[in-house]
């Protein structure tokens, strides 16, 4: 998979990216957010083995490179359930706030409605995704900039790497609904 506009590429992700995907898995404050403000503690074979298990498959381990420099990573998975369950972080603090995010997401969004080859095998009629509940910064550019639906919050629903509870916020959007505010 390779999704390319303007200063943007989004690619399957490959053996040769563990190194740095690795590095950012264990890295404290890049996964912070996701609950694992410790890391992963996962090895390099781990992380090869990870990118490996993604291969071959609908769903997707992908890299984020903004003018030429791999910034993030991002995922997809499709359940044939007509709906696709992206994730995604610019895991480099330079490449944050700079409107990156919106654009990545709009990308993959796209990708995700039109591509011939997913929507001939499970049509995607809709993404689903979510965000930390603090995560106030992404609210924001899901609800203002890709105008998605909230369509709920899950308080207290798991417990972090330090055993502290966390609320999510869940997102929804359709085929429709994105096409039509583009």
């Amino acid at each position: 998979m390779r999704i390319e506009k303007d200063n943007i590429v989004i690619r399957s992700a490959n053996v040769d990216d563990a190194i740095q995907l690795n590095k950012w898995w264990n890295d404290g404050k890049v996964m912070d957010h996701a609950g694992f403000p410790k890391g992963l503690g996962q090895s390099l074979e781990e992380t090869m083995d990870e990118i490996r298990n993604w291969e071959g498959k609908l769903s997707q381990l992908c890299i984020i490179e903004i003018n030429g420099n791999v910034v993030g990573e991002l995922s997809y998975k499709i359940k044939g359930d007509g709906a696709a369950y992206p994730g995604w972080k610019i895991c480099d603090f330079d490449y944050q706030n700079q409107g990156y995010g919106s654009q990545i997401i709009k990308l993959l969004f796209e990708f995700l409605f039109t591509d011939e080859n997913i929507n001939s095998k499970f049509p995607i009629d809709r993404i689903i995704w979510d965000t930390m509940l603090e995560n106030k910064r992404a609210q924001y550019v899901y609800e203002h900039k890709i105008k998605a639906r909230k369509i709920g919050i899950k308080e207290n629903s798991w417990q972090d790497q330090l055993g502290n509870w966390r609320s999510s916020v869940d997102y929804d959007i359709s085929r429709e609904e994105f096409l039509n505010a583009r």
